[in-house]
């Protein structure tokens, strides 16, 4: 689910007054998504990559729908928010693997896989300090929510998705973006780590 702050916040208000009418609860928009990225993966595995990218791109904008249609409709649970939180970091999980099966052209490193590491590396933990700070009781859920980071889940959802259709369509350098997603998140890790010891 894209967050309420900043620009991805504005976006998922925006989808939940529109979206209201969706027939299926935001539990079970959750879970499409997640099976929308299972597809995708499987896609990419199977050498059909734009079919994938296409798949991938229905899995982030359910992920950005569940919590719209849950808020706009009064919907919201803790179980929700739970489920919400696994299934973002599951569509980004599968993202990153399917990425093992595409050419990235990445001239600096003789194995993609460590930027890729490094990538979901700052992507969980981002999210794990924030929800471990609010678990032990060092921040309180609204501090817990308004932390600040550089590269929130929204954006970087949005740059990991033009990254791949850069890869995809063959442009040279789209792996220095990569890179940027990659260094920016671990900053926010890095950001968000400060923030909380403060």
């Amino acid at each position: 689910m894209l967050k309420s702050g900043g620009m991805s916040g504005g976006i998922s208000s925006s989808l939940g007054k529109y979206l209201g009418w969706v027939p299926l609860s935001p539990n079970q928009i959750t879970v499409l998504s997640v099976l929308c990225a299972v597809a995708g993966f499987a896609l990419f595995y199977l050498g059909n990559y734009w079919y994938g990218f296409g798949a991938f791109i229905l899995a982030f904008v359910l992920d950005a729908v569940d919590g719209a249609v849950a808020r706009a409709r009064g919907e919201t649970s803790k179980i929700g928010g739970f489920l919400d939180g696994v299934s973002d970091r599951l569509v980004e999980f599968f993202l990153l693997l399917s990425l093992l099966f595409v050419p990235l052209g990445m001239p600096l490193l003789p194995d993609e896989v460590w930027i890729i590491s490094v990538l979901f590396f700052g992507t969980c933990m981002t999210a794990f300090v924030k929800a471990y700070a609010n678990y032990q009781g060092v921040l309180s859920k609204e501090e817990a929510d308004n932390i600040p980071g550089v590269l929130e889940r929204g954006e970087r959802g949005a740059l990991l998705m033009v990254f791949v259709f850069l890869a995809l369509y063959g442009f040279a350098y789209a792996w220095v973006l990569f890179g940027i997603i990659a260094g920016l998140s671990l900053l926010t890790f890095v950001q968000r780590i400060v923030f909380v010891v403060k």
